[in-house]
């Protein structure tokens, strides 16, 4: 449910955009709306990163979980200066050593037990579709490995390498919240460094200059938000695991939403459309909730039908 449509949505991006010189349009056009996209990615990993500070370093009170996610900020940030020839190695490092603690993590996991029944991956499929095959084209540093690569082809290269870097999360998933072992944590802070500092590198550049203010606004709104999501005091492994779910939220209904109605149907964000855009986004929530964390996963099928008729409504009218 995870996996497959998370690969075939980054391999598809290049064979869909395909030009560089496509790519460079969108970005100017839609350049706000990924530098948002870069903001929650960033705000995401520093929750993450809090989060798991909170579960394995408890006596530590809140120095670790609020200094490691700020200090990897910082370090992201300076990764974000380095010139853009020196990144492909840096990806290259990055994804070796990721590869590597894989390995050193073995042997896999091999009784698995289901959380959930068959019915919900069938019911949250669409969903988890609709997420991971459109959120690739507000990604900005999707757009700049598109405008930086030889061939549209690197993106099913990428699809194979980021179908291993799953397989290695595999690996760890079921002892993460239990246990942190140093390679682990390294392989955690590396990546998650590793994706900081693209997107704000990727993200700020997107912005015209008159922008670039309120961007470091809204990133140092949105990530003390997600640090202190992460401290809630009725917190606990459970509501961690329920908030980490819910982030979702932007990357399988937001954003993906926001191609089909604006993006693939070429509509501008009017006042009207905007507000109902966001009335529709208000309404779809409960359902998400309850769909994903509540045993209703049904529900969460009512959101993708919404946009989706709206988007295919609107190429009817264009028509």
């Amino acid at each position: 449910m995870f996996a497959i449509p998370n690969v075939l949505g980054c391999t598809a991006f290049g064979y869909v955009i395909r030009t560089p010189d496509r790519s460079k349009k969108l970005v100017k056009q839609y350049g706000g709306i990924m530098s948002l996209f870069a903001i929650v990615t960033v705000a995401f990993h520093l929750f993450f990163l809090a989060m798991i500070s909170v579960l394995h370093f408890p006596e530590a009170g809140f120095g670790a979980s609020i200094v490691i996610p700020i200090a990897i900020l910082f370090l992201g940030a300076a990764l974000a200066l380095l010139p853009n020839r020196l990144w492909p190695m840096l990806a290259t490092v990055v994804w070796i050593f990721s590869l590597f603690a894989g390995f050193a993590m073995l042997p896999v996991e091999t009784s698995i037990q289901p959380t959930h029944p068959w019915q919900d991956v069938v019911w949250l499929w669409p969903i988890t579709t609709f997420g991971f095959v459109l959120c690739p084209y507000l990604d900005p540093t999707f757009h700049r490995a598109m405008q930086s690569s030889p061939s549209k082809h690197a993106f099913g290269i990428f699809g194979i390498a980021f179908a291993i870097m799953i397989a290695v999360t595999c690996i760890y998933h079921n002892v993460i919240l239990a246990t942190l072992p140093i390679l682990l944590a390294l392989h955690l802070v590396i990546q998650s460094t590793f994706t900081i500092g693209a997107h704000l590198k990727e993200g700020w550049k997107t912005n015209v200059q008159q922008r670039r203010k309120g961007f470091i606004l809204l990133l140092v709104t949105a990530c003390t938000i997600a640090i202190a999501v992460a401290h809630r005091s009725y917190g606990g492994e459970d509501s961690s695991v329920n908030d980490y779910i819910r982030f979702f939220v932007f990357y399988g209904l937001i954003f993906p939403a926001l191609v089909v109605t604006f993006m693939f149907t070429k509509r501008s964000f009017t006042a009207v459309r905007t507000i109902l855009f966001c009335l529709a986004i208000i309404l779809s929530l409960p359902l998400l909730e309850l769909g994903y964390l509540h045993g209703s996963a049904w529900l969460s099928v009512l959101p993708v039908v919404l946009f989706l008729t709206w988007a295919f409504a609107d190429c009817k009218t264009a028509k």
